[in-house]
């Protein structure tokens, strides 16, 4: 007897064994009939059964209730006699992701030329059509817009079942998309790393966490704290989860590795922006970040040193390895969990959708998910939807029996994954503006007797040096005093990794953050409009913040007016250098009408934390977005 294995492993999901059981009672070779069930993904641990048995159970089904089952296969010219098609043929088109578009391609000629694709006396046409999801996404409500049209689509099989969630948040698009489909392949997610680096890490021995990836990024020792200064700083490279599922579900993943379920909002929002300091390239392009490897012209220290780690899928670094690169790539599996990559065959629900075309689509994923077609993935690469491999593994670049997350990501894991890469990604400035007013000199009982500063001071020591340096950051505080301007930078717009008179950056604001005292009246009108030049002069691409902190309203009598403000804010949210005021009004005497104005008019967001204690959760959200 099979040993049941100790992860979890995958076993066939209801719709593919209703189609498989459905076929197997098709003795007089009629239509099998579609049903529903939940979306197949592993629910956990499960018997493993062999794939083969499942493959030879579906072909003798296949050649008992359907004829000869492509034993012998036709050639395109003669496919049409040998099947004795009809006058008309059933069309069917399928969006595949370009990655699948191929073996797709050859699986769809296939069936069309097996007898298993006849529908009511009819052959079969499959069209596969190369598409990126988003792409995808722009085609379907196009055909939905049109009720159908030459281009529209019958079914999808993109690269990742988690777009079908993606696409499945447009409210023109949820009802079009089948809830319900089979799985044909699998890769899992993995962090592919350069061989003499995952080897430093302790591979194939052990495999690192989220966390220690993550540490790894951060270290500024890099590699010298695995032996190997001479391959400089480690870089973690990440591709735009918006665009590529690997890099989505990774960030899924990273999310859970990181932050508790049990965590708060605003510890989310910390653990999410300390990440961004972690990674060294974002958006980053999967052929520029490996090409080093394959340079046989440098040292090999050289190529190291430009060398990243980098989330992609397990198909992708066999698929590089195949290539024979001067340093092949190795996959690890973060210890806390991955998500695989699952490529579905997604129903397109609409009225085009002819119940022979719903019919020769029920075949085509059978035949895909048991037939012949499941050893032509396997032979691309892909795994088994029970995470098998027909492919040789024994380099052992890839682990024979991956651990892995066995649900997929639910709606609400991928909303924080995706707020977590807004945090991540963040780019531009952000200006810290703090009222430092004889009020913030207020006790909170509620903190632990803290001051209103105190509580404003941990939160920015906390938070500003989370920063990479995509990120410019600076600090300026604010109150009245007799003879001198209301307003004080205590630290200029500028990367987080400066130095300052030889001392780092942020070392330096810590301390002066520390040092702080609250003294006088509030100036904040004038301050405003400071603000406002200052952050215009530090501009970059990117996302402009001035986070606006406040106990109260404008004390100085000879500032700017109200009036005069507004109108220099109306400039700083427009133009080619658009700056953002986030305003934080800090207690009930806080002038909160006139500081959201001032958000109002850049475009800005208002926070209110009518509980100072509530200070460091509000400026998390600020920061994140």
């Amino acid at each position: 007897m099979e040993q049941e294995p100790d992860h979890p492993s995958r076993p066939m999901g209801p719709y593919e064994r209703s189609l498989t059981e459905k076929l197997a009672g098709s003795a007089a070779g009629s239509t099998p009939e579609r049903r529903g069930g939940g979306r197949h993904r592993a629910p956990g641990r499960g018997p493993r059964r062999s794939v083969r048995l499942v493959i030879l159970g579906v072909v003798a089904a296949l050649v008992l209730g359907l004829g000869a089952f492509a034993l012998l296969r036709p050639d395109d010219e003669s496919a049409d006699a040998a099947l004795a098609c009809g006058p008309t043929r059933v069309p069917l088109t399928i969006a595949a992701s370009p990655s699948l578009a191929p073996v797709l391609t050859k699986a769809a000629a296939d069936f069309d030329r097996g007898t298993e694709s006849l529908v009511d006396g009819r052959c079969t046409t499959t069209k596969v059509v190369a598409t990126e999801p988003e792409a995808f996404g722009d085609t379907l409500r196009t055909a939905l817009e049109a009720g159908g049209g030459a281009n529209a689509p019958t079914a999808w099989m993109p690269d990742a079942s988690i777009w079908s969630e993606v696409l499945s948040r447009r409210p023109e698009l949820a009802k079009a998309l089948s809830p319900s489909f089979p799985v044909v392949a699998v890769s899992p997610v993995v962090v592919a790393a350069p061989r003499p680096m995952a080897e430093a890490l302790g591979w194939p021995a052990t495999q690192p966490s989220w966390a220690q990836l993550l540490e790894l990024g951060r270290n500024p020792a890099g590699w010298a704290a695995h032996g190997h200064a001479d391959w400089g700083r480690a870089r973690i490279s990440w591709q735009d989860p918006l665009t590529d599922a690997a890099s989505l579900s990774a960030m899924v993943s990273l999310t859970d590795g990181v932050v508790p379920e049990a965590d708060t909002a605003d510890a989310t929002r910390r653990s999410l922006l300390r990440t961004q300091s972690s990674l060294a390239t974002l958006h980053a392009d999967a052929e520029k970040v490996f090409a080093p490897l394959r340079d046989s012209s440098k040292p090999l220290p050289e190529v190291l040193r430009s060398a990243s780690l980098m989330p992609t899928t397990e198909h992708a670094v066999r698929t590089f390895n195949a290539s024979s690169p001067r340093v092949p790539l190795v996959a690890l599996y973060p210890t806390d969990g991955i998500y695989p990559n699952e490529v579905p065959l997604i129903t397109v629900r609409a009225g085009w959708v002819t119940p022979q075309q719903q019919a020769a689509l029920d075949r085509f994923a059978v035949f895909i998910v048991s037939g012949q077609a499941s050893g032509q993935f396997a032979a691309a690469g892909w795994r088994t939807p029970r995470l098998e491999t027909e492919s040789d593994i024994s380099d052992g670049a890839v682990a024979s029996e991956p651990r892995y997350t066995p649900a997929g990501p639910s709606s609400w894991k991928l909303a924080r994954a995706l707020q977590g890469w807004t945090a991540v990604d963040r780019q531009g400035s952000v200006m810290v503006v703090l009222d430092t007013s004889g009020s913030m000199n207020e006790r909170v009982a509620a903190a632990g007797n803290a001051t209103r500063l105190d509580l404003a001071k941990q939160a920015i020591s906390a938070s500003l040096p989370l920063f990479s340096d995509r990120t410019n950051v600076g600090l300026w505080t604010f109150s009245r005093k007799d003879n001198r301007a209301d307003y004080t930078s205590v630290l200029d717009l500028g990367p987080p990794s400066r130095t300052i008179g030889g001392t780092p950056a942020m070392q330096a604001l810590q301390k002066s953050v520390s040092g702080l005292r609250a003294d006088g009246a509030t100036g904040l009108y004038d301050t405003v409009i400071a603000a406002a030049d200052a952050a215009q002069r530090g501009w970059r691409a990117g996302d402009n913040t001035i986070i606006l902190i406040s106990d109260g309203k404008n004390e100085d009598p000879g500032s700017a007016s109200l009036e005069q403000v507004l109108t220099r804010l109306r400039s700083l949210g427009g133009g080619d250098r658009p700056v953002r005021i986030l305003s934080i009004a800090l207690g009930g005497a806080a002038d909160a009408a006139t500081l959201r104005k001032f958000s109002d008019v850049t475009r800005g967001e208002a926070y209110v934390a009518r509980q100072p204690e509530d200070l460091d959760k509000v400026f998390l959200a600020a920061l994140t977005g």
